[in-house]
């Protein structure tokens, strides 16, 4: 456990910015789906959008 906290505390930095590139990938990669204009509608939508 002592190794495991040393390591992290040696690393924060790395694990920071993987975490934050990370989230950004993630949120990049939905917003692009969420635009797809071949994207499956369902019936719930369809209704609000008309």
């Amino acid at each position: 456990m002592n190794s495991l906290i040393r390591w992290l505390m040696v690393y924060e930095n790395a694990l920071a910015v993987l975490v934050t590139v990370g989230a950004a990938l993630f949120l990049t990669c939905c917003l692009e789906c969420s635009s797809c204009p071949r994207r499956d509608r369902d019936d719930i939508f369809r209704r609000h959008a008309l």
